[in-house]
């Protein structure tokens, strides 16, 4: 599973919009209240005012910071102290405030969550950063600012759910399937094509669809990779077989009864059924093999040529038309690949074999 960070530049903005916010708050409303009202709703309001200037609604947004700081307000007004009540509410509110226009669904009541949990660690750190001996000191207004920006800091931790994604990556997916005895040769052109697709994703955005092409293609690779096991030689091998024929020969030649002479040409018919047959299965084996070569080279030349596009902006129109082609080129070799099974491409049937 991958877990990608997405759009930075809003993130960015919501962090400086939160501590920014935060710091210009604390020092404009320290002279209208004491602790911890002051601090406390400048952090909240800082907090809304980074959510808007990321992701807009400003109005919406603002209204639920100050909805978030009247149960402080009410809590130290009638009995001086800031319970678990308020702080729920409070919690509440400004998650809400911060959800707006954001997630659905399952994902978003991960983020509703997280940005409670992060509104009441940021009240924690408020009161940690207001009763720490080590500012005494300060200034009160400047301990005030100080304050209100660390609830900022904290409260850029309820944006990640809009930045993070979580997907699940078909390649490793595909890669765990593998066999654990492929042939070297196989097992090499895998790891080729592993390489190829941990070069792209890195290079191309999500929405390429030059990344989906390698991608796909790759996940044939490992899928048609883990296929050629099964069509591995068993059995007597082909000195065993030619052994045992010849002695088959020589018993047909020396037997005097017939039923006895025509059971041994019958078991010497069937040896070479199986010869004829080891013939087929190799072959169709090589051809397979052959494929893949030819499939994780038509990749290698896509990957090259897609993440350097970038570098051919002189010739855009003789790259693209290059690329184009070369799309279609891997699209027909993961065409052709997906159509393998035992006897494709030419080699002949266990039926033809056998008839």
């Amino acid at each position: 599973m991958d877990i990608r960070f997405d759009d930075h530049p809003s993130f960015h903005r919501a962090a400086i919009g939160m501590v920014g916010s935060s710091l210009a708050f604390g020092l404009v409303l320290h002279p209208f209240a004491a602790w911890p009202v002051s601090p406390i709703a400048a952090g909240l309001l800082g907090i809304a005012a980074g959510a808007a200037f990321a992701h807009g609604r400003a109005a919406w947004r603002m209204l639920a910071g100050i909805a978030a700081s009247a149960p402080l307000v009410v809590a130290v007004n009638s009995s001086g102290v800031i319970g678990a009540p308020a702080v729920a509410l409070t919690c509440g509110a400004l998650a809400l405030g911060i959800g707006i226009g954001g997630l659905r669904g399952i994902k978003g009541l991960f983020a509703l969550g997280l940005a409670m949990a992060t509104t009441a660690m940021a009240l924690w750190c408020a009161t940690k950063f207001a009763t720490a001996s080590a500012f005494a000191g300060m200034p009160s207004m400047l301990h005030d600012g100080m304050t209100a920006t660390a609830m900022g800091i904290v409260g850029t931790f309820a944006m990640l759910p809009r930045h993070l994604r979580f997907a699940i990556d078909p390649v490793a997916t595909a890669v765990r399937n593998l066999p654990p005895n492929l042939d070297a040769e196989v097992r090499n052109l895998c790891d080729r094509s592993v390489a190829i697709w941990n070069t792209t994703k890195t290079k191309l955005a999500d929405n390429d669809p030059g990344k989906a092409l390698v991608r796909d293609g790759v996940v044939k690779t490992l899928e048609v990779a883990a296929k050629s096991n099964d069509t591995k030689l068993t059995g007597a091998s082909d000195a065993d077989l030619a052994a045992r024929m010849a002695d088959f020969d020589k018993r047909i030649e020396a037997a005097t009864d017939a039923e006895v002479k025509g059971q041994y040409q019958q078991a010497r018919a069937a040896l070479d059924d199986q010869r004829r047959y080891r013939a087929a299965i190799r072959q169709g084996r090589e051809r397979l093999v052959a494929r893949l070569h030819n499939h994780v080279t038509t990749l290698e030349k896509f990957q090259l040529a897609a993440t350097g596009l970038e570098a051919q902006r002189a010739s855009q129109t003789t790259a693209t038309t290059q690329l184009d082609e070369l799309s279609q080129s891997v699209a027909a070799s993961g065409e052709a690949l997906a159509e393998i099974e035992l006897g494709d491409a030419g080699a002949p049937t266990i039926a033809d074999t056998l008839a």
